[in-house]
């Protein structure tokens, strides 16, 4: 069986990239509130629309920042047994 250890750390890196920037977007965010939305007369549903939607975003980066987390988590296990086995079959 042939292992491509490059196109691992390639994935990995891609995993960790964008875990990062799933985190970055759950950090962002803040609440203007009512005033954000100047003198419209339905300023208050509006920023509670906004508001909801900024957590469910929020929660949505998160859940997918610390997926793509384990996915490089896993991808490094793969790269560690691999090696490992590599290893062994050289020893014996």
């Amino acid at each position: 069986m042939e292992f491509h250890r490059e196109a691992l750390d390639r994935c990995g890196a891609a995993a960790k990239s964008a875990s990062g920037a799933f985190a970055g977007l759950a950090a962002q965010g803040s609440d203007e509130g009512t005033a954000a939305y100047g003198g419209l007369d339905n300023a208050p549903a509006l920023a509670a629309a906004v508001a909801e939607l900024r957590r469910v975003a929020g929660e949505n980066a998160r859940t997918l920042g610390s997926r793509m987390q384990a996915v490089e988590q896993a991808l490094d296990a793969v790269e560690r047994t691999f090696t490992g086995a590599d290893g062994g079959a050289v020893r014996r």
